[in-house]
Parts: structure tokens; C-alpha cells; sequence
């Protein structure tokens, strides 16, 4: 283990000390043993899970350049690409690709900093991921307010959009406590809610996607005007964090009878889709969280360093979770098939130094109908375990 440890510790400080000072290397890797309960969600055994590569860029204070690749699939996907500027003290500009700002457990921590490591069923559901756009973002410190408004393609493709109609991200925040960034406070609480609004052109409506990325309900195409409000609260109290999502979405329907685009197409019922999670989490030993997007490490040796130097194997923080959800999808339309699935998750992280952690975790599922892959079968179950990279 030591071997290892010592070559991800040169990993981790060899660039920093390569780079000038205004250039920042980003590095995340996550190797993965999986068993799934059936071929059909996917493989078994040893395998990447993620490997972003990328760079941060810092010509000036006020002024940042961010973009990072995912190379863990079948061909490079764009993760980042933006440039943001800071006015003043509460007020950040950006412009590019990045994370659009709905949902607490997706926009807010780093996915390979979460102790339950994949999204939430409803995260990966309803959250809008990355965009194309203009955000602008507002925090002014004499209100505990958070706030973020974009406009976006709203096609979650760098390359352009499926109409000419822009999309709508927009969320505010109360936070007080820890969740203002006083990383020494015992408590803190951070409320909100967000709401994504566009307009769709014979796209795919909201369907069920598991943690192992596995569609096990498929909706029919949706087109024209669609919504998504979501509510959050997360609270701290020393080393215990509770986190309540929900969300609801509203998605229009039509088809086109004659074959001629420029006349009216037939309407049809519109598409409902509801779901909540909650999640407890647990800083057995190590620092609590913070409000930003690092995972918790051990006071004493944030960087793990100082274990090292004296050959030995850092503590680390050692974090455990555990979280429910449901999910109602396809509803309102007497058309639909509707579904909907139960869920659960538990997970333990050992975050050993600042930059590697190891970590177990466990998910089950109850389909309400079977999916059309494997139609008599309704359970489903993951167990994951992952070792991660993280640089900076």
C-alpha cells in the first residue's frame, strides 16, 4: 500500500511544481470494481470510472479559465470549458460550458468528493447537467443570499442547440453558519429552490437513469414547452450533514400528423414527473464538511505529508452515508406507461489524504415497472467499490 501511496503523493505535488503559478493542472481519476445484479445494467470486475484531465488557468485575480475533458468512454467528452470574472466581492460572470446550478448534491460538490459516490436517483433524473451559457452569480456579504441566474442552449451539447429558443436556469439560497463559509462554526443551513425552463423539439422526456447509468425507464419524446423546479435544504451539525431534495417537472407533448413543418402539430397529454431523496452523512473521524466541493480531512495533516515523511499510512477522514429515495415518472398522461422506482444507498469513504480516498458503497432499487431489457425482473442492486484521484 505504502508504494502506492508514495507514487500517488508524487502524482499529486510532481505538476503543481512543474506549473507556473497562475496555471492550476486538474486530475481525476477513479478506478472501479463493480458487481451488478445482471449483464444487462452492466459489466462486472475491475474498471475506469472516470479520467478527467484538464487545467485552470489564472492570468489575473479577478479572472479564470477552466477546461477539463472526460476521456473514460468511448470518445472524449467536453466537461468544462468557461471563463469566469469576479466583480468585486459578490458578484462572478462566466461564459462557456460548465455545471448549470439546480440541485444541492450535483452543482455544489464535486462528484468525486461525494460520500455516496454516484448522483442520487434524483439528480440523475432531473438535474440539467452541464449547459452552453451566460451565468451570473450573487452573493453579497452583508445577506446570507445566494443566487445564480443563466441562459443556455439547453441542449447539453457544446455545439449548439435543437431550436433557437434559449433555456432558463435560475436558483436562490438562504445560508447561514457553516454554509457561509466559516468552515469553524459548528452548525450551518443552506435552503433554496431552482427552476429550469426551455422549450424542446422531439427530445427524449425525463426518464430513470440508476446509479450504474442504466435507463430502466424509457419515456416518449416531449416537445415543446418544459419545466423543472427543485426545493433543497442541507444541515449541518458538527459532524452530521442532512440533505432533502425534491423536484418536479412538467413536460409537453405534441407530434406532427401531415408531414409538414409548417403547419400545427397535434397536441398531446402533457407528462408529469415527481421525486425526493434524502441523505444522512457522518464524519466518523477528520474534519466535518465545509460548504465547498473538497471531501473532509484529518486535522492534524490535511495533505497527509507528514505521515508520509514518517513512513507511515495517513488516517485520513473517515466518512459513512446513507440515503432513500423515490421517484413518479411518466404520470398525467393516459398514453404513457407510467414508472417510477424505490431506492437506497449506503456507502463508506475513507478520504486518506487530501488528494486519494478509497471507498465502498451499496444500491438497491425497486422498479415500479420492469424495464424492457429484462421485463420479469423488478430489484435491482449494485456494490461498488473505488479508489480515487484527485489533483488539485
Amino acid at each position: 500500500m505504502r508504494p502506492f501511496l508514495l507514487a500517488v503523493a508524487t502524482l499529486a505535488s510532481a505538476p503543481a511544481l512543474a506549473a507556473p503559478d497562475w496555471l492550476q493542472p486538474v486530475l481525476v481519476g477513479e478506478i472501479d470494481w463493480r458487481q451488478h445484479v445482471s449483464e444487462v445494467e452492466g459489466f462486472d470486475g475491475v474498471t475506469l470510472g472516470r479520467l478527467r484531465v484538464g487545467a485552470r488557468a489564472y492570468p489575473a485575480p479577478w479572472l479564470m479559465a477552466s477546461g477539463v475533458a472526460e476521456w473514460a468512454q468511448e470518445k472524449p467528452a467536453l466537461i468544462d470549458a468557461f471563463v469566469a470574472a469576479t466583480l468585486g466581492e459578490s458578484l462572478r460572470l462566466s461564459m462557456g460550458m460548465s455545471k448549470t446550478p439546480l440541485f444541492i448534491s450535483a452543482r455544489d460538490e464535486n462528484l468525486e468528493a461525494r460520500t455516496i459516490p454516484e448522483l442520487s436517483l434524483l439528480a440523475a433524473t432531473f438535474w440539467p447537467r452541464r449547459d452552453l451559457g451566460l451565468e451570473a452569480w450573487w452573493a453579497p456579504k452583508t445577506l446570507p443570499v445566494e443566487a445564480w441566474v443563466r441562459v443556455g442552449n439547453g441542449s447539453r451539447s457544446p455545439l449548439g442547440n435543437d431550436n433557437s429558443l434559449p433555456a432558463l436556469d435560475a436558483r436562490v439560497d438562504g445560508r447561514w453558519g457553516r454554509a457561509r463559509g466559516n468552515v469553524d462554526a459548528f452548525w450551518g443551513f443552506r435552503a433554496g429552490a431552482g427552476v429550469h425552463v426551455e422549450n424542446a423539439y422531439d427530445r427524449a422526456g425525463i426518464g430513470g437513469i440508476g446509479p450504474q447509468n442504466f435507463v430502466f425507464y424509457r419515456p416518449p419524446p416531449v416537445s415543446g414547452p418544459r419545466s423543472v423546479v427543485e426545493a433543497h435544504a442541507r444541515l449541518d451539525v458538527g459532524p452530521v450533514r442532512v440533505l432533502a431534495e425534491g423536484a418536479a417537472a412538467w413536460e409537453r407533448r405534441s407530434r406532427d400528423t401531415d408531414g409538414n413543418p409548417n403547419t400545427p402539430r397535434e397536441g398531446l397529454p402533457q407528462m408529469e414527473s415527481q421525486g425526493a431523496s434524502l441523505e444522512v452523512t457522518w464524519v466518523v473521524t477528520g474534519r466535518p464538511r465545509g460548504d465547498g466541493a473538497r471531501w473532509p480531512i484529518a486535522p492534524n495533516d490535511p495533505n497527509g505529508m507528514e505521515a508520509f515523511n514518517a513512513g507511515k499510512v495517513p488516517l485520513g477522514a473517515i466518512e459513512v452515508a446513507a440515503r432513500v429515495e423515490r421517484l413518479w415518472l411518466g404520470r398525467g398522461a393516459p398514453d404513457v406507461q407510467p414508472g417510477g422506482t424505490t431506492g437506497g444507498a449506503v456507502a463508506v469513504r475513507w478520504w486518506m489524504t487530501s488528494f486519494f480516498g478509497l471507498g465502498a458503497a451499496g444500491y438497491v432499487q425497486r422498479y415500479d415497472t420492469a424495464p424492457l431489457e429484462d421485463p420479469g425482473r423488478r430489484n435491482s442492486w449494485l456494490a461498488l467499490a473505488r479508489a480515487t484521484v484527485s489533483v488539485p
